[in-house]
């Protein structure tokens, strides 16, 4: 019982004197940007909307279906960054503005010509297609309207769309675009979909959320029955709830909520100005494990122990309710959009003695937030970082045989997936494989994490290889010897392609992504992007003429193994 005080007392101190910052809402202006498309905006995510790991940092807006529509810059300024990258924003363009903004915008197809012709120059030259480079003042200003690119659906994009982004140039702070005068009318309130109430004696990772039925009729939310009972003397809250737009058909993400007791504020979060190094914190902000489990957002009430990020608003237990009388109290959520339009529901609680019993693992080991933790075994060995965890982790590490033909050490499980990880953290893992054992070399660590799984070239110290992840789950040391394969997709050896407008190479390892592609086309390095899945493109331009070629395409996976294939065509 007493790693069960420690874990508590340490909550609940936190939650007592915690003085995380808040940031108050500024006065942004309302007519300096426009619309970034020659469309009406329709938003298919917005500014905060919940991902796996992060919150949605700006604006998708829908291009009708379709690619290559023209993208206008919002506003005067320069050309401040270029990035290109397989997932993520995929081809993106950063503008700083005179006002002190910069806005982005991403999934691109490509650059106006100017630009092109400049970026394409570059990585010719340095023989590479991914880039994250700035660019001075005077390179490439840009008039407010002007037509900077295409739209596309380039990196990590489920169809076409133009990501668009505002941010403080100064902090690189993301800004809701939505509180900029953008042309998006909204007269609709949030919805509120489900509504939770959460035991906070112990962790947030040992008792599941117990659901509050409600029903709605004319747009007024009522809970069921006539008081909540609740049999924990602390409780937090949580909402599943969703903004609708008059122009869009997709749920949106909320803007802002506050949870009241007796007319006193609990707990309040506002989604506007925190940047890409804090939004992970996300997983702090919802039920993880109900995300995992369930695929379902819940939006926590409160500031857990090890969650740093500032969009709460503090007071004095930070959201964690302490019920130290069995009279009824009344409760208020309230729930608002960018736009101003609100919901809300309102409901009684009251304390139940029948408290549950100790739920705590017997063969756990208390992981607590905010300081460095370690776990060991006979093989394995791993070290957290003080930002790794939110709440008290009650740690469960199991070793097993593993079963895998091609098993370098056993099958270990470090707790389960549900439990989020801040950062990564290192993993060592005790190799079966005799120090002179020439596999060694082709060693990798593997994380299987729910549906997830990664593949890392570790490190070696003696029989031990080291890797970093940043999920529990399951993880092992197995021995590739696979080479990856490559396969032309819609093409063949020989073939004859004067009026095909692309090569597509399909490039696959039977474990994880592919390490390394190069392309030589005639002894010259040949630009290929990866766009979707296992694809690598080339898009025929100046630097294959019309004639007879030779392509040799060569790919490594993360053990080292490799691929070299030589292909002919005609154009």
């Amino acid at each position: 019982m007493q790693h069960l005080l420690k874990g508590l007392s340490f909550s609940i101190l936190f939650c007592l004197f915690n003085d995380i910052c808040f940031s108050q809402a500024s006065i942004y202006p309302r007519d300096y940007f426009r619309d970034p498309l020659d469309i009406p905006i329709q938003l298919v995510s917005n500014f905060g909307e919940l991902r796996p790991n992060h919150f949605h940092m700006g604006l998708d807006i829908r291009t009708q279906g379709r690619e290559n529509l023209p993208v206008h810059a919002a506003a005067e300024g320069y050309i401040s960054r270029i990035k290109i990258e397989k997932g993520g924003f995929g081809n993106a363009i950063y503008i700083n503005h005179p006002n002190g903004y910069t806005t982005l915008y991403a999934h691109l197809n490509s650059f106006y010509p100017e630009l092109y012709n400049y970026i394409k120059t570059k990585e010719y030259k340095e023989q590479k297609w991914e880039q994250d480079f700035e660019l001075p003042a005077n390179m490439f200003p840009i008039k407010k309207g002007q037509f900077i690119a295409l739209s596309g659906s380039t990196g990590a994009s489920g169809g076409p769309h133009l990501h668009f982004e505002i941010r403080d140039t100064k902090t690189g702070n993301n800004l809701n675009p939505l509180l900029f005068g953008l042309n998006v009318p909204d007269n609709k309130p949030p919805v509120i979909k489900a509504l939770y109430w959460y035991d906070r004696r112990y962790s947030t990772y040992i008792y599941s959320g117990k659901q509050i039925s409600f029903i709605k009729k004319n747009n007024v939310y009522t809970v069921t029955t006539k008081v909540v009972k609740i049999n924990s003397p602390l409780v937090s809250f949580g909402i599943s709830t969703e903004d609708l737009s008059n122009s869009s058909g997709f749920n949106l993400g909320v803007y802002k909520a506050e949870l009241y007791m007796d007319d006193s504020l609990m707990n309040a979060f506002t989604l506007n100005n925190f940047s890409y190094t804090d939004t992970r914190y996300v997983n702090a902000c919802i039920d993880y494990s109900k995300l995992m489990k369930e695929k379902k957002y819940v939006q926590y009430f409160a500031i857990l122990p090890g969650n740093k990020m500032n969009i709460f608003t503090p007071t004095s237990t930070n959201g964690v309710i302490i019920l130290s009388d069995t009279l009824q109290h009344s409760i208020s959520i309230k729930v608002k959009d960018a736009a101003g339009n609100a919901t809300s529901i309102n409901f009684f609680i009251q304390l139940n003695k029948a408290f549950g019993t100790d739920p705590y693992p017997s063969n756990a080991q208390p992981l607590l937030p905010n300081q460095e933790n370690f776990v060991k075994g006979n093989s394995v060995r791993v070290s957290f970082t003080k930002n790794a965890f939110y709440d008290v982790v009650p740690f469960v590490l199991n070793e097993n045989i593993n079963a895998n033909k091609n098993n370098a050490s056993a099958f270990v499980a470090l707790h389960n997936y549900t439990v989020p990880v801040h950062d990564s953290f290192t993993v060592q893992l005790k190799t079966t494989l005799a120090a002179n054992d020439p596999s060694r070399k082709k060693v990798v660590m593997q994380l299987i994490s729910g549906t997830s799984k990664q593949v890392k070239n570790g490190d070696w110290n003696g029989d031990w290889m080291s890797a970093k992840f940043n999920k529990l789950g399951f993880v092992q040391l197995l021995v590739d010897n696979v080479v990856p394969t490559i396969t032309p997709v819609g093409w063949k050896n020989g073939a004859i392609l004067s009026a095909a407008k692309r090569l597509v190479l399909k490039c696959k390892d039977d474990l994880g992504e592919i390490d390394s592609f190069r392309a030589e086309l005639d002894g010259q390095w040949l630009m290929f992007a990866k766009r979707t899945g296992d694809n690598f493109i080339y898009t025929f331009d100046e630097h294959c003429s019309k004639g007879s070629h030779t392509l040799k395409v060569t790919v490594t996976d993360v053990a080292g193994n490799i691929t070299t294939t030589t292909y002919t065509f005609k154009r």
